[in-house]
């Protein structure tokens, strides 16, 4: 794949593209495990993760659980995720690999036409395997171009603000702030490497969640008119 400029606009697009598959993966994954939680251990379990992410849910039973998570009117909902990573997707079509762009439809033709059916744990992991795949395919070390890379950069600020979210410890983040720093300077070579100096949760999180910012309001004209120098670097 050739790598050729990029607009803001569309560096926007794949990063908040690269955000809403890994906020989907993660989620899913979640969704898995506090299955179990709530019938075996702790009913109220799903009400207590989702309040971290600053979002109530109800539920009746476990099965009802799987359903808010998938279907819930609430930002971190699967459905609402895949539904804007797809937007993202058509918006940047030329820069993507087909076959990711084909499986996104494929995951989301396959959650719209679920809709009002029982949601089960296998549903969720076979849409976990499909965005593995998905993800996989902008994880390769090979055709890294710079469109691949601010997916890239999404995926990792997404999981550090995940992490940091749902777990609390700063010593959780270190490799996706070390993956992240370098990504972001690739993208753009005057970029500074970002340092968590802080213990406050929401500080750190406001810094990480700059980053794009950062990569593409320094030196806009990198983005849209690259030099020789800068091709060569994706």
């Amino acid at each position: 794949m050739i790598d050729t400029a990029i607009t803001v606009n569309a560096a926007q697009s794949l990063y908040w593209k690269g955000r809403y598959l890994q906020r989907a993966q993660t989620m899913l994954k979640e969704l898995v495990v506090g299955y179990d939680n709530v019938i075996d251990r702790d009913h109220d379990y799903g009400r207590y993760h989702y309040a971290k992410l600053d979002i109530e849910i109800d539920y009746g039973d476990a099965h009802d659980f799987l359903r808010q998570g998938v279907y819930g009117n609430h930002g971190s909902s699967i459905a609402s995720m895949i539904m804007m990573a797809r937007e993202n997707a058509i918006e940047t079509r030329n820069l993507l690999d087909e076959r990711g762009f084909a499986r996104l439809n494929l995951i989301h033709s396959r959650i719209v036409n679920a809709y009002g059916k029982v949601v089960t744990p296998s549903m969720l992991e076979d849409l976990i395997d499909d965005l593995s795949f998905i993800l996989g395919i902008f994880s390769s070390e090979l055709g890294r171009t710079k469109a691949y890379n601010f997916v890239r950069l999404g995926q990792y600020v997404e999981r550090f603000d995940l992490i940091l979210r749902l777990y609390g410890g700063f010593d959780y983040v270190n490799s996706e702030l070390d993956a992240m720093n370098t990504i972001a300077k690739r993208l753009n070579r005057n970029y500074q490497f970002s340092k968590i100096f802080t213990s406050d949760l929401q500080r750190a999180l406001a810094i990480v969640n700059g980053v794009i910012d950062r990569v593409i309001e320094e030196k806009r004209c990198i983005l849209e008119f690259p030099d020789k120098d800068w091709q060569t670097q994706g």
